[in-house]
């Protein structure tokens, strides 16, 4: 069985300072705008860490370089997040490759049956299910897998057709 789909979204980095990340990632690929977004655990249900309760939360910035999301990320939550599983507070690094799903049940099971394990899983309120596979035994990096969404899918359209027509400038854009 293979995975729902093998769509890659986004490749994603975290650290601890987004705008600094930000600049430099633009500075150094000529890049941009990034989309920032503030995600407070309100924002997401049923989440879990490695199989308990738990929250998430972190700042975001995104950005396309092509047809390739490029996902900032700063952790904010308190508790344990896969975020920290690989890259450890003051530190800067790649943390994983998103692929859409169009079974998440299915598309866990499978990553799992491959040896991965899962990290953090949870759903946006009111919006896709979403899944952290550790797969750094195996790739190196953390999985994500994120439920097709339509309306997600056509934000994240309109984020590229912005970012394909950037000649510089205001290096942000604050939703």
């Amino acid at each position: 069985m293979t995975p729902s789909t093998r769509e890659l979204l986004q490749q994603a980095w975290v650290g601890d300072d987004l705008e600094a990340a930000a600049t430099l990632f633009s500075k150094q690929l000529g890049i941009g705008p990034f989309f920032l977004a503030d995600y407070k655990p309100e924002f997401f249900t049923d989440v879990t860490y490695r199989g308990a309760p738990a929250q998430l939360a972190m700042r975001t910035a995104i950005c396309y370089a092509g047809a390739v999301q490029i996902e900032l990320i700063q952790p904010t939550a308190t508790g344990p997040t896969c975020y920290r599983d690989t890259v450890p507070a003051g530190r800067e690094g790649f943390h994983h490759l998103c692929f859409w799903t169009h079974d998440i049940e299915r598309d866990i099971a499978e990553h799992v049956a491959r040896g991965s394990v899962v990290a953090n899983r949870g759903r946006v309120r009111k919006g896709p299910a979403f899944a952290y596979l550790d797969a750094t035994a195996q790739i190196g990096c953390m999985v994500e897998l994120l439920e097709y969404s339509p309306g997600l899918a056509g934000v994240f359209d309109g984020w590229r057709d912005t970012c394909a027509r950037w000649q510089g400038g205001e290096l942000f854009v604050r939703r």
